[in-house]
């Protein structure tokens, strides 16, 4: 739906917010408030760490969920790939601890499927009440439904991350320095996290339940309210997009992913009573003409923290160094069906290194008289306005006005009163690939 104008979007961003050299950049499908209240010291807000641990799928365009792998477990789980010389005396122990590992893993990802099963079987049986309520398996979980679900994951991945620990305790002896530091940094900390600083390589994030509980450390360049007064100082990065739906081009020629996109969200949207409901405008209006302007927006850097040694990664994807090997059937890369490590296929594709955010976008849209008062009740309820990765809402909802000119069209205007940036995008990195 839209494909054209979801194109438009990430091309027009890419000149505008970018610099017009952006190959690593990933859109998302729907846009992201990067509200983060400041957590206490050594901990990280559950919603930004949510994004910034995700791993990006390999398409222009993306959408961060509960569902999604994240970068720090396949990153054990491709170190379990790669064997390290340990002692026969010893090797029947490894064995029988990898074993353990496969078991974890599997009831793992059993754990997420029948997370992502419920919240679809409940979709399904409770009609367009429920969807309304709870458009994404996020909502669900946030708001209660979902929760039992979710601590069954967050339980499944701390006994993979223990059982995962004890196969690098018994391989460290042979592992290269710089691993052997980030294999203790990534060490499953003891205790209680509430009773005193995390230790180094982690922090402390809430989980579904609201418990908290230790997760592997991400660097975010600042926190969101440092962010946020710098984007309301000025103009800094400042930037505008056009959308014409006459324009039917799908072109992501740049984009990373060299592939067309595929999503399931609609372009437009609007919200009025804590849902979002999705529209069309575009449906029998091929004319519908949008201009949304960005009064600033920055990248906020990402980076994951000492229990990840990116250079023995890329050691690895290039045959380089000695002292471990890939186990069969991993390969270092290849192609679609394979136990590929990194690269397009692999287990450790991708990482998100920045966040592209915007502040206070402002929009236009011209359609005929008749698109609008299709549409004018949607329009007269909203209080969030969402176009592609931009959305438009703030205390009281946004801004507007309407112009009726004597051609037949309208002009609907308005712009977002939010003080929170909104996350439009990513920037991409690759494992292995390009030394990150």
């Amino acid at each position: 739906m839209n494909e054209n104008l979801f194109s438009q979007s990430y091309n027009q961003i890419i000149n505008g917010a970018l610099g017009g050299d952006a190959p690593n950049f990933q859109m998302l499908g729907t846009p992201m408030a990067f509200n983060w209240a400041p957590a206490p010291q050594g901990e990280l807000n559950s919603h930004a760490y949510q994004v910034i641990s995700g791993m990006p799928r390999w398409s222009p365009l993306g959408a961060y969920s509960t569902l999604d792998a994240s970068f720090a477990d396949s990153y054990r789980q491709a170190l379990h790939h790669i064997s390290f010389k340990v002692s026969p005396e010893r090797q029947k122990d490894l064995n029988a601890l990898r074993i353990q590992v496969t078991l974890r893993e599997n009831e793992m990802s059993q754990a997420i499927t029948n997370l992502n099963q419920a919240y679809l079987s409940q979709r399904q049986n409770g009609g367009a009440y429920f969807e309304r309520k709870y458009p994404d398996v996020d909502t669900w979980v946030d708001l209660g439904p979902g929760k039992t679900y979710a601590q069954i994951c967050d339980n499944a991945n701390l006994a993979f991350r223990r059982a995962s620990q004890l196969v690098f305790e018994l391989e460290m002896a042979g592992m290269p320095a710089s691993l052997q530091s980030s294999i203790d940094a990534i060490k499953l900390p003891s205790g209680n996290p509430g009773s005193g600083p995390a230790p180094r390589g982690w922090t402390k994030v809430q989980d579904g339940s609201g418990v908290l509980r230790y997760q592997p450390d991400y660097i975010v360049g600042k926190d969101g309210d440092t962010w946020r007064e710098e984007l309301k100082k000025g103009s800094i990065g400042s930037f505008s997009v056009t959308l014409k739906a006459s324009d039917q081009t799908v072109d992501y020629s740049r984009s990373w992913a060299q592939a067309t996109a595929s999503y399931d969200k609609p372009f437009w949207g609007v919200s009025a009573s804590g849902s979002w409901e999705k529209m069309d405008l575009t449906a029998t209006d091929k004319n519908v003409t949008a201009t949304i302007a960005v009064k600033s927006s920055t990248i906020v850097p990402v980076t994951p923290g000492a229990w990840y040694d990116g250079g023995f990664m890329a050691d690895v994807a290039r045959g380089k160094g000695g002292g471990y090997e890939i186990l069969n059937p991993w390969v270092a890369k290849g192609g679609e069906g394979s136990s590929s490590l990194f690269g397009q296929h692999g287990l450790l594709a991708s990482r998100i290194s920045g966040l592209v955010v915007a502040y206070q976008p402002r929009f236009s849209i011209e359609m005929s008289e008749a698109t609008y008062e299709r549409h004018y009740e949607k329009f007269e309820a909203s209080l969030s306005l969402r176009i592609g990765p931009f959305s438009f809402g703030g205390s009281g909802g946004h801004e507007s006005n309407y112009e009726h000119s004597t051609d037949g069209k309208t002009t609907f205007e308005g712009g977002s009163t939010s003080e929170d940036p909104i996350i439009i995008g990513v920037l991409v990195s690759f494992p292995g690939l390009n030394q990150a």
